[in-house]
């Protein structure tokens, strides 16, 4: 519903990035209070029915097998009341997530969604930002040839380009050698 940082935006920690359309949410919750409220009153009428029934029973006014289902009854509300409780807690939890806030300080390097577009998550959550949080230290993954990667070892430096700036030499250390080749074409990379 909300966009409240775009591509290239500097960001902080908790800043408040895009807000999600709270109305199934809030309706959720409002149906959870509802429901705990009633469980709280059949709670309260089972107690009542229970401490009845113990009275009857210590008269011998009541036979046992009513106080054991009143007290049945009264254990069954109670856990009802956790129940719901819980279902509370749960909708509470789903509402403050369609707040979505900065993990981390960095730049906004991508955007996946606009305002009044869809955002469906079934088994994974989706992606809505990507932040790099320091954008003077990149990871290059590198594809390195059979035939070169016997000479290649984790913490050995290493000098590259890239196209953009052409005439700018890099460097970095290797911090990684997978072991599981690739083949592309017949050829076997690491």
């Amino acid at each position: 519903s909300h966009l409240y940082a775009d591509f290239n935006s500097s960001v902080k920690k908790g800043q408040l990035l895009a807000e999600l359309d709270p109305t199934n949410f809030e309706a959720l919750v409002r149906q959870r209070k509802a429901d705990l409220l009633q469980n709280e009153v059949q709670r309260r009428s089972a107690e009542i029915s229970f401490h009845r029934q113990e009275r009857l029973l210590a008269d011998q006014l009541s036979p046992e097998s009513d106080y054991d289902a009143a007290k049945a009854g009264f254990e069954a509300a109670e856990a009802q009341v956790e129940q719901s409780r819980a279902s509370l807690a749960q909708a509470l939890t789903s509402l403050n997530y369609t707040k979505i806030v900065s993990p981390i300080d960095g730049v906004v390097v991508a955007r996946q969604y606009d305002v009044g577009q869809t955002v469906a998550a079934s088994f994974q959550a989706p992606t809505l930002f990507t932040i790099a949080q320091d954008l003077t230290k990149m990871q290059v993954q590198a594809d390195v040839d059979q035939s070169d990667i016997g000479r290649i070892q984790v913490g050995q430096p290493v000098r590259f380009s890239v196209d953009a700036y052409p005439d700018q030499g890099f460097r970095g250390k290797i911090s990684q050698v997978r072991l599981k080749a690739t083949a592309d074409q017949n050829v076997s990379t690491y």
